[in-house]
């Protein structure tokens, strides 16, 4: 199935969607910098990489590369945890450790690591359909890609850009170089240029989830969110295994629920409760690791009209999530839920 939408006006979530390593540009703090490989040293592509505090809180997550290459940056706290939970492969976890913590916009130190995979039972299995995808793609259009991926590493958006078209131009089908032109055109804020390029990539591998998963994001910025939840829901189906889904899935029957005139109960509870489920298994998923669910939790509760249960979330989600930037902000809002909760207490 090729799903075709228009591109939005503006689109600043999309950005967040293209997580493949090889687009992170060069940040300031700390980077951590891997390759996923198996017990026979071949590169494993597409696994989903997380990063936790070391106190194990879910701090981001990404997918690794066609080479099995992964990238968190701009991080400042002086230990993580790197973990891969994936269903074809035993759960694995790589503690990294820096000298120090660094403020925002301090220059960090850099790790390298390298993570080896067995497979579940000792044995290895294919990744899922969508991302077990490979192309006999022209040496010429391949040496263009790589020396795009250099020169974006160098700062050098105008040529890295060029070599990426030089590398479609020789291969119209190539998967990556579409797909990264794309989130290139995201960061220019040339929407209806990544539309296409998206299109394309999933025209050509119509079963990765990250592109089912952009296209999600752009809904919800067009506030189609009915629509949204259900190519989200997609994305989990291909990608069975990823909280991420489950949790966007969540949010943007939140948001449908909330458009719906307060006459139509049916309909409204029929998302919430949906919404519930699909909060459920991502926290499920996550091995109960993904403290974002609480506040998508507090979110749903509050819009239906329970503060008490809202405030619970928010409290859930501080005591996962000790330290966050907002905590302030949050603890208000807890006060002001447990205000109406009391006021509508007999």
């Amino acid at each position: 199935m090729n799903f075709r939408i228009s591109a939005p006006a503006a689109c600043v979530l999309l950005a967040l969607s293209f997580t493949c390593a090889a687009a992170d540009a060069l940040a300031q703090g700390h980077s951590i910098r891997g390759k996923i490989r198996t017990s026979s040293g071949t590169s494993v592509p597409r696994v989903t990489v997380s990063l936790e505090s070391g106190n194990g809180a879910l701090i981001d997550q990404t997918v690794a590369n066609n080479e099995g290459d992964f990238f968190f940056g701009n991080l400042s706290d002086s230990s993580y945890l790197v973990t891969i939970s994936s269903p074809d492969y035993q759960p694995v976890s790589e503690r990294v450790e820096f000298v120090r913590s660094v403020s925002p916009g301090e220059q960090g130190e850099t790790r390298t690591i390298e993570i080896t995979l067995t497979g579940r039972g000792g044995l290895s299995r294919p990744p899922r359909a969508g991302l077990n995808f490979v192309q006999n793609v022209p040496k010429a259009a391949r040496d263009a890609y790589e020396l795009s991926l250099k020169l974006s590493k160098e700062g050098r958006a105008p040529e890295s850009l060029a070599a990426l078209r030089e590398a479609i131009k020789i291969f119209p089908d190539y998967f990556d170089a579409r797909f990264l032109l794309a989130s290139e055109h995201v960061k220019q804020g040339k929407l209806p240029d990544a539309i296409t390029e998206l299109n394309e990539a999933q025209r050509i591998n119509p079963k990765d989830d990250r592109v089912w998963h952009a296209f999600g994001v752009v809904l919800m910025q067009q506030r189609k969110f009915a629509v949204a939840a259900r190519i989200f829901a997609e994305a989990a189906r291909l990608s069975p295994a990823d909280p991420q889904y489950r949790l966007l899935a969540g949010t943007a029957l939140i948001e449908q629920a909330a458009l719906l005139n307060p006459s139509q109960t049916e309909e409204r509870n029929y998302a919430f409760a949906e919404a519930e489920k699909s909060l459920a298994r991502a926290y499920e998923l996550s091995d109960r690791k993904l403290a974002a669910v609480h506040l998508q939790l507090a979110r749903l509760h509050e819009k239906r009209g329970d503060p008490a249960r809202a405030a619970d979330a928010l409290e859930q989600y501080l005591r996962q999530t000790p330290d966050p930037k907002n905590a302030d902000a949050i603890r208000e809002a807890i006060k002001t839920l447990r205000a109406a909760s009391n006021r509508k207490s007999p």
